[in-house]
């Protein structure tokens, strides 16, 4: 069973100045904190000597599952 992230409202003005409806902006924040938890899963992952093309790899590869 997945959990869905927990999303909280911008707190910049530049987001809150973008006319998108407000489901629309949750499902958008949604999916940016999946990636962001991805992102950092993949990241704690590699070893030290990674680089940048071996996290893409890896990212893509995640993002795919």
């Amino acid at each position: 069973m997945t959990q869905e992230p927990q999303v909280a409202e911008p707190k910049s003005s530049e987001a809150s100045d973008l006319s998108i409806p407000p489901e629309r902006r949750r499902a958008a924040q949604a999916h940016v904190a999946i990636l962001a938890a991805t992102a950092a899963k993949v990241a704690a992952d590699l070893p030290l000597g990674a680089d940048v093309d071996d996290f893409r790899r890896i990212l893509m590869a995640e993002a795919r599952r």
